[in-house]
């Protein structure tokens, strides 16, 4: 049995997916602004924070500071319909209550541990956001090994979660660490990051 925080209902599925694309563009991908509008702050993280129990403590400190009645995370690649749905009868969507996302957070994004879920084979690229619509984060896996967090000017990232946030600089040194093999890869994609997310 599938944990409750799955969507299996269409209904459901396509409003949330609606919510969704009122604040990220799911057509695109990084380094791309990923956004539908532009926000105040912006922090790169290393995606493995995505993994960890710590993650859910952040998004449930995330949700009180902006009154968010949900918490949800989509799949992109793979796609929630065409891999999630067709293949294990739910959506590749989840969505938390806050008041229970940081006990629930690990065992609905791992499927008490099942390979095919969002920690794990699947969710290479994917995204939260908040029912307020006031942040979001994007994450990319397949590609990047990286997350951006976008919040509102007191969106204070570091002191809710204690993840190390990248700057400018940090971020270089972890793209080109990624891509040592490729320089050239990691130097196209520092300049055209930096260039959509000036406020990182």
């Amino acid at each position: 049995m599938n944990p409750g925080e799955l969507v299996v209902d269409p209904e459901a599925y396509r409003f949330l997916r609606g919510e969704c694309e009122k604040i990220i563009d799911t057509r695109k991908r990084l380094p791309d602004f990923v956004f539908k509008r532009p926000f105040a702050k912006y922090f790169a993280i290393e995606h493995a924070h995505i993994y960890s129990g710590e993650f859910g403590v952040f998004l449930r400190k995330l949700s009180s500071a902006f009154a968010d009645a949900s918490v949800n995370y989509m799949t992109i690649d793979p796609d929630p319909v065409d891999y999630y749905y067709k293949h294990f009868s739910f959506f590749g969507l989840a969505t938390f209550e806050p008041a229970t996302l940081v006990e629930r957070y690990v065992p609905a994004m791992s499927r008490d541990g099942n390979v095919d879920s969002f920690l794990f084979r699947g969710g290479d690229v994917g995204v939260f956001w908040g029912s307020s619509l006031r942040w979001a984060v994007s994450c990319d896996r397949i590609s990047w090994e990286m997350a951006v967090i976008a919040v509102p000017e007191n969106g204070d990232v570091p002191a809710m979660s204690g993840f190390r946030c990248m700057n400018a600089s940090g971020l270089s040194d972890y793209i080109k660490s990624q891509y040592s093999t490729n320089i050239s890869i990691a130097s196209n994609f520092l300049c055209r990051f930096l260039a959509n997310y000036p406020a990182l």
